[in-house]
């Protein structure tokens, strides 16, 4: 009978540790879980209020309230490479050219955070201090083409022979759980604006 006891409390044990074993790994699969989709739900809001900014300014290229500051000569988009890109447009509709910048840090500006990729994307309206609107991008990448659907090489020679662009970036979380990030990626395949073609 002793041996018996002895047996059945060693399966209890055993038991009871499987049992905490499994508790324990579904309370740590619940916390990563929580991190995860909390984070992930902060990073589409931020990568949704980013692309807002950037998709209305870019469809308002070569927009001036008056349409005579802008000649025939000039080229709407001043600058375009592949993470940088400066345009005229008229902001507040006032009547008078403002150009603006779209561009990003590198790795450095944000080298106090955990994610090696984190950078800063910058908006810049004419000679104005740049102003953040977005400190998770890890990539951001413009693609320019001309009016028969070729791909400009960057930086492009010619900004006038734009017509169109493809523009994407990545958000990722600055913090990791267990050498995990959170991403988020945003891409409007076929970006335009009727006022960056001369009529």
């Amino acid at each position: 009978m002793g041996f018996s006891t002895i047996l059945d409390v060693l399966g209890a044990i055993v038991i009871g540790g499987l049992l905490l074993l499994i508790l324990l790994r579904l309370n740590g699969q619940m916390i990563e879980t929580n991190f995860l989709s909390g984070n992930d739900r902060s990073l589409q809001r931020a990568l949704a209020e980013t692309a807002v900014v950037v998709e209305e300014d870019l469809r308002k290229m070569g927009f001036c309230a008056d349409p005579f500051k802008l000649t025939e000569e000039m080229s709407r988009v001043i600058e375009a490479d592949s993470s940088y890109i400066c345009f005229y447009t008229d902001i507040d509709s006032n009547g008078e050219l403002d150009s603006i910048a779209y561009f990003v840090s590198d790795t450095s500006a944000l080298s106090g955070t955990v994610n090696p990729r984190d950078r800063i994307l910058y908006r810049q309206v004419n000679t104005e201090t740049p102003f953040m609107v977005n400190t998770n991008i890890t990539e951001f990448k413009l693609i320019y083409f001309d009016a028969l659907g070729f791909e400009l090489s960057p930086p492009v020679a010619s900004p006038s022979r734009i017509t169109h662009l493809e523009i994407s970036f990545k958000v990722e979380d600055p913090e990791a759980y267990d050498q995990k990030y959170t991403q988020a990626y945003w891409q409007q395949v076929r970006l335009t604006s009727k006022n960056l073609r001369k009529r």
